[in-house]
């Protein structure tokens, strides 16, 4: 009984043993198990936050980035805003300036049209004078173009395309010209006129474009120049009086003493 006893318990003790060395070898597969998994947990967690980490830095850095873009942008817009009101306010002014150029300009038209108008009535008046100057005056080289071109621009039949500028200037310098021969004597000496049918050397003197007298050089045949709407009107002297125009013709060529003349005069007539 007792060496069966025995033998029973030393067989349930091996079988105890090694129940319980199967135990601890399942556990110990376990736990490695368990600590792998586990370690490739962490491993993944660490993988997981340094790229969380990392997309947190990048996002501090392009959120720097973006909101430096955002203040240069809105420094910009700030900057459109105030050249688009300055150039609404230029718009505003050229419009006002246009405006003001268009308005003038309108009025520079009136004002040509009307000149332009009344030209034509001072031409017929210049055309008029022409007639009133002497030959002396006329046949000046000056004159003469200025008379011509005045003759030119009156008598074309297309004035609205003449300079209005070039019919004054011939005008003007007739004009001019007329006024400077009105303030003084003017002499002319050596004049050749036809008389009766022969050549003669005549000088004249013109005073202003008022009166005017012609004698030759020995005193024997004078004449009195009027003006007339025809040109200068010659009229014949007696003999006793062509020796007082020849004595007047000295004192106002300075070939003779400074004297008073009596010198026959008819107006009128």
């Amino acid at each position: 009984m007792n060496s069966g006893t025995c033998g029973l318990r030393l067989i349930w003790l091996v079988g105890a043993g090694l129940v319980a060395c199967a135990t601890a070898q399942a556990q110990e597969a376990v736990g490695r198990e368990t600590t792998k998994s586990l370690r490739a947990t962490v491993q993944k967690w660490t993988e997981v936050m340094r790229e969380t980490q990392g997309a947190q830095e990048r996002w501090k850095q392009d959120k720097q980035v973006l909101q430096d873009t955002k203040s240069s942008l809105e420094i910009e817009v700030e900057q459109l805003k105030a050249e688009i009101k300055a150039a609404e306010e230029r718009i505003a002014e050229t419009d006002a300036a246009s405006a003001d150029k268009l308005a003038l300009k309108q009025m520079h038209e009136k004002a040509r049209e009307a000149f332009r108008a009344g030209l034509d009535a001072v031409e017929a008046e210049v055309s008029a004078v022409i007639p009133l100057l002497p030959a002396e005056l006329a046949e000046n080289p000056k004159m003469q173009v200025a008379i011509e071109s005045h003759r030119k621009f009156s008598a074309s039949t297309e004035k609205e395309s003449l300079s209005l500028n070039k019919r004054l200037d011939a005008m003007l310098t007739i004009l001019a010209e007329a006024e400077r021969f009105q303030q003084a004597i003017q002499v002319y000496g050596g004049r050749v006129r036809e008389l009766s049918g022969e050549q003669r050397l005549l000088d004249v003197v013109y005073f202003g474009l008022a009166l005017g007298y012609g004698v030759d050089q020995d005193g024997t045949i004078a004449f009195q120049l009027s003006p007339s709407p025809e040109g200068w009107v010659e009229r014949k002297l007696e003999a006793e009086d062509a020796l007082a125009v020849r004595e007047l013709m000295n004192v106002a060529q300075k070939s003779g003493e400074v004297r008073l003349v009596d010198v026959p005069m008819t107006i009128g007539e």
